[in-house]
């Protein structure tokens, strides 16, 4: 088959994610994700090509996905499609957590009276 039945061309606006997929240094979670459903597609004679588009210069394919990004962005009812969370995220949740248990027993015990009257807050 003739690959030129089978040619998909992407566009963003986000030049910084066309240099990461570029970068084979790079192996972040997405761009691993789409690294392989391109590689998937050229095996199966597809030809994938990325492009750049400016931002704000009222190209209709990225207007219309402007505006069906904001739908989803509001819509409730749509199903996840992206659940991982960057480790930043989970450590910053756990740390605040376990201060908040932390200063539930500080506050509790009797023990520590003076260092209490230094250190009333486990943050600190």
């Amino acid at each position: 088959m003739d690959t030129n039945d089978k040619t998909v061309q992407i566009y963003t606006e986000r030049r910084i994610a066309l240099e990461t997929l570029k970068n084979r240094k790079s192996h972040k979670y997405l761009i691993e994700k789409i690294r392989r459903k391109v590689i998937g597609l050229e095996r199966k004679n597809w030809k994938i090509e990325f492009n750049w588009i400016k931002a704000q210069a009222r190209h209709q394919g990225n207007e219309l996905a402007d505006k069906l990004a904001k739908e989803v962005a509001t819509n409730s009812d749509i199903k996840v499609s992206y659940e991982r969370i960057p480790k930043s995220a989970v450590k910053s949740e756990l740390s605040e957590n376990s201060e908040t248990k932390w200063q539930i027993e500080w506050d509790r015990t009797t023990k520590g009276v003076t260092t209490k009257l230094y250190f009333p807050k486990v943050v600190d």
